[in-house]
């Protein structure tokens, strides 16, 4: 997101925008690789992208508190994702040591691990078994967990509850009230269909619910040429045809349907959870009438697509104990909750997903811990940024009407095939 993308700004939620872009490498080992001093214990660095919500040293206070011989010192990149990786890219193939715990989005850290630049962390300290499972395998690379998930995110299906009188669970029933739309002068459905990683986002969610997948567990074949995933795209390019989805949402990145939904010109909206905050906002349109559920699918709720974040520790970091601690403390219940109540974002812990103080606060996160229980993540491949260029170009196409479906898939399966390679 960020689904950059896999996450994307909202009002008043933190604003780390990251999109993932291209690198391949054999695996190696990240100890091998990494600087020849000390290991152990000491101060370390931290940086992410720009925090917008000025959260984040108030988090890391807490941790400095507890450890002033180990205190985290906390760097802000630039807000453009783009600039982040080529931040981290940089000083990585230079082995340096300026950053040890770096903010990775969740395709990057396959990107990371193919190279060697991240340490292999134990799947004991930051892969328990409150840890979602998408978080885990969103982590993992080569059978090896190289980051450790500190915050995730799925999509949700908004709809308006004034209108609609019980919530669709599948695509049939979403089409059926799409009735209720035009009798109000409405569109019916939206979601992020521009070509951009949001549309990856997208057709991944269709072709996912419908049986298919883009690539192997292990990422290294092709899967896509399927019955299964070009019925999956059918469903998107089918309700383009026929109204369901307006001309107009083929633009559509995360704010445009937000503010076409928030605005009260949307029956359906396809987004993330930070649209509940603009939607409650005095002088919405749709204050007290409109809730979230899980996303439709062909037989009943739908998959999404993970986003989110891990922190992964740098192979040339001088104090890997303490920077593998610090993510681990990251990912404890007090930092989790700091993460839910504060920033406004989505825990990698289930249980928080049950917490009646939450709740009272975001009162949709028992509907999005049950999305996040059958979310998959995105293609799991250091080549993540062509993968994900090849699906948006092909899918787009098709929704525009420029080829087949059929056409669309045949031709998405080469470019995969030479994405991969």
């Amino acid at each position: 997101m960020r689904g950059r993308r896999d996450l994307q700004i909202g009002i008043a939620t933190i604003g780390i925008a990251v999109l993932a872009l291209s690198g391949c490498s054999s695996a190696k080992s990240g100890s091998s690789a990494g600087a020849s001093g000390d290991s152990g214990v000491g101060p370390i660095t931290f940086a992410s992208g720009k925090d917008l919500t000025g959260a984040m040293p108030q988090l890391i206070a807490k941790w400095n508190d507890l450890h002033p011989d180990q205190k985290v010192t906390f760097i802000e990149l630039s807000a453009s994702p783009d600039d982040q990786r080529n931040s981290f890219v940089q000083d990585l193939q230079a082995k340096s040591s300026k950053y040890d715990v770096l903010w990775d989005d969740v395709v990057w850290t396959a990107e990371f691990a193919a190279h060697g630049w991240l340490e292999p962390l134990d799947p004991a300290q930051v892969g328990g078994s409150d840890v979602l499972p998408a978080a885990k395998a969103s982590a993992t690379y080569d059978g090896k967990m190289y980051g450790a998930p500190f915050m995730t995110n799925a999509g949700l299906l908004y709809y308006r509850s004034d209108l609609v009188p019980k919530p669709p669970t599948t695509w049939a029933e979403l089409e059926a009230d799409c009735s209720i739309a035009k009798a109000h002068n409405m569109d019916c459905y939206a979601g992020q269909f521009n070509q951009y990683e949001g549309l990856t986002v997208n057709a991944a969610e269709a072709i996912n619910d419908f049986g298919g997948s883009f690539l192997s567990a292990d990422g290294k074949s092709v899967t896509v040429d399927s019955p299964q995933a070009r019925a999956g795209l059918q469903q998107l390019v089918d309700m383009f045809k026929n109204g369901s989805i307006p001309p107009a949402a083929i633009t559509y990145q995360e704010s445009q349907g937000a503010d076409a939904f928030t605005s009260g010109k949307l029956l359906f909206l396809r987004n993330w959870p930070y649209v509940y905050t603009a939607g409650s906002a005095d002088g919405s349109a749709i204050k007290g009438k409109f809730g979230m559920t899980l996303l439709p699918g062909q037989n009943g709720p739908g998959i999404s697509s993970l986003g989110g974040i891990d922190l992964g520790v740098s192979a040339y970091s001088k104090h890997k104990t303490t920077a593998k601690n610090w993510v681990a403390w990251m990912q404890s219940p007090e930092a989790q909750k700091v993460l839910v109540s504060v920033m406004n974002q989505a825990s990698v812990l289930k249980s928080l997903y049950t917490d009646s103080t939450l709740i009272a606060t975001s009162p949709y996160l028992p509907t999005l811990g049950q999305q996040l229980l059958t979310a998959n993540p995105r293609p799991v491949t250091p080549n993540y940024n062509a993968v994900s260029l090849a699906i948006q170009k092909n899918a787009y196409a098709a929704l525009k009407g420029n080829v087949s479906v059929d056409a669309a898939i045949t031709q998405m399966a080469a470019d995969l095939k030479q994405a991969i390679q």
